[in-house]
């Protein structure tokens, strides 16, 4: 695989590893198809969801993608002979009602836009989704590809230095918008309640790329109006720190936190060895043409539509 033409992401790293080890339970010719050179694709219900709500906040979803509206409720009888006549006549058609999720989402993007005034977090379209590509220190030959969803920007918290009383808060961060049914929740790898047994290879990625950057602005030119000396002088100077802002919408109390993750030796040691496990994955994958390993979940929401094996799987 040239990692020049199709530069490794964090995403791909979590379809292989979690937490650092291999994952059991998965296909290479489904990751192969999804997320290699991605000839399909792949959406679930929570998904779009968090499209939606990226989209209400900063504009768009990964990807670019916008998602301006969610499946609404089944129209009524009635609607629905009045939706015929409409379009016979070219009208616009009637919606149902919007689902009490899309209510909640929507109240939870007016909610992100008031929070980013508190906590001086300021998403232009210059620093948000924002693609970057730097090649790996440890082989220039493997490129590394990111999206931001807001960076570089400030954030005001109560964090302080110790021993300096006249320190602000303020710092420059990277902001990953996170959506999640429950706030609270401890189960499952998405248990935002205790966020330290969570993997955070993307906060190690999203750290380790941010550092890296001021070193490749040839390689991302469009970076080069929001580097600006003062954003590079606080990298390098350590004063940079990485966030999920996580909102939920279940529950009628809408919430939202922060959950800081970490940067240190030991941890950047981690990322280089995920990074090291997941191209060896590949290459091994590679060299044996990307076999299928059915697995009746996986197979079940696999798009990949003509794998025999698939088939064989669900006849079961």
């Amino acid at each position: 695989m040239d990692f020049k033409k199709n530069p490794l992401n964090q995403s791909l790293i979590t379809k292989f590893l979690y937490k650092g080890e291999e994952r059991e339970n998965t296909c290479p010719k489904n990751l192969y198809h999804l997320y290699i050179i991605k000839t399909h694709k792949y959406s679930t219900d929570s998904m779009r969801k968090g499209h939606f709500f990226e989209t209400l906040c900063i504009g768009r979803g990964s990807g670019g993608q916008i998602q301006n509206d969610l499946p609404r409720k089944k129209l009524l009888k009635a609607k629905e002979l009045e939706n015929i006549k409409r379009k016979q006549l070219n009208l616009p058609l009637l919606q149902g009602e919007k689902t009490s999720d899309q209510e909640r989402i929507e109240q939870q993007a007016k909610r992100f836009k008031i929070l980013c005034a508190k906590y001086q977090i300021t998403p232009i379209e210059e620093n948000t989704q924002t693609k970057v590509i730097i090649p790996w220190h440890k082989n220039p030959d493997i490129y590394l590809k990111m999206e931001f969803d807001i960076f570089p920007t400030a954030i005001m918290t109560d964090e302080r230095i110790k021993d300096n009383p006249s320190d602000t808060g303020l710092r420059l961060a990277i902001i990953d918008i996170k959506l999640t049914a429950d706030l609270n929740s401890t189960y499952g790898e998405y248990c935002w309640g205790s966020p330290e047994y969570m993997d955070h290879s993307q906060g190690y990625m999203y750290h380790y790329g941010a550092r890296q950057i001021i070193n490749h602005v040839d390689l991302n030119p469009h970076m080069t109006s929001i580097l600006t000396r003062n954003v590079i002088e606080l990298i390098r100077e350590d004063n940079l720190r990485f966030y999920y802002w996580v909102f939920n919408y279940k529950k009628e109390l809408l919430e939202d936190k922060l959950v800081k993750v970490n940067w240190d030796p030991t941890v950047e040691n981690e990322l280089h060895e995920m990074i090291n496990k997941t191209i060896n994955l590949i290459e091994y994958n590679e060299r044996l043409g990307w076999p299928t390993k059915p697995d009746y979940k996986v197979c079940k929401e696999c798009p990949v539509f003509d794998c025999k094996d698939r088939e064989s799987v669900q006849s079961v």
